[in-house]
């Protein structure tokens, strides 16, 4: 089994802080990447990331779409 640093999207900070920020979730990138939902979490934890959490009403949602 490979280690979460043996992916270069989770290895690369900015990459992975690009996937979050696009609002990703774990499973998400764990899929894209072909790595493991655990490896996602670890590498997270490694970059002392977070997930930002952003509330907004469905009205304003789709204003941000168009």
């Amino acid at each position: 089994m490979k280690q979460w640093y043996e992916y270069p999207a989770l290895r690369d900070k900015e990459t992975f802080l690009c996937m979050l920020r696009k609002g990703m979730t774990c499973e998400e990138i764990a899929e894209e990447t072909g790595c493991s939902v655990s490896a996602v979490h670890t590498a997270e934890k490694r970059h002392r990331l977070r997930k930002p959490v952003i509330i907004m009403s469905e009205e304003l949602r789709r204003k941000l779409e168009l």
